[in-house]
């Protein structure tokens, strides 16, 4: 672009301010109640739980101190590796253990939904081994790594360092919230991300 254009354009941006995410508006929840949205968002509560299943059948057994270590797609290994490392800090933490598969099910998902939407990004949720648990060994663990890998917005996820429970914990990553996808773009477009 040459001077004269830049001049032009930034003279025709003078006075133009950016949307504010805070005007985003729901397209599918505009015309409810606060009843409707409530009964709207426990209905997609029940879908997401449900495609957690609490059938043995559908789990793959792991060994209690098996290191679990999932990637989906679009993680950068670079970030994966560090992520195994223990090197990002974490910043929420759930404990499952001794709680019956229904009620860690829940936990489990409603605390990686929460914290997605809040902006957190690196929990650790401690299961336990299982050692001795029935009718499997690592009943609990093995659910927990079915669970999360049917999570949308699960990243990644791979056993804790010993420090934090070794074999008996799992690290697990998140995506960007909605928000802070909208404030990356937001900083790219004016050149002020930290990496531009």
């Amino acid at each position: 672009m040459s001077e004269d254009e830049s001049a032009l354009f930034l003279a025709s941006m003078q006075g133009v301010k950016p949307l504010k995410a805070s005007n985003a508006v729901t397209p599918i929840l505009s015309g409810l109640s606060a009843e409707g949205q409530q009964r709207h968002h426990d209905a997609q509560r029940r879908l997401a739980l449900e495609k957690l299943s609490l059938e043995l059948n559908d789990i793959t057994p792991l060994d209690p101190l098996a290191v679990v270590s999932v990637k989906k797609q679009g993680v950068q290994g670079q970030v994966f590796k560090l992520f195994r490392q223990g090197k990002y800090d974490v910043q929420a933490d759930l404990d499952v253990t001794g709680l019956s598969l229904a009620r860690a099910r829940e936990l489990l998902f409603d605390f990686v939904i929460n914290s997605q939407a809040s902006g957190l990004r690196n929990l650790i949720v401690i299961h336990g081994t299982g050692v001795n648990s029935q009718p499997i060994p690592a009943k609990l663990k093995s659910y927990v790594a079915a669970w999360l890998a049917e999570i949308e917005v699960v990243q990644a996820f791979h056993s804790a360092p010993a420090a934090w429970g070794g074999p008996g914990a799992m690290m697990v990553m998140l995506t960007k919230s909605e928000q802070d996808k909208l404030d990356t773009a937001e900083q790219h477009a004016k050149g002020t991300h930290r990496w531009a």
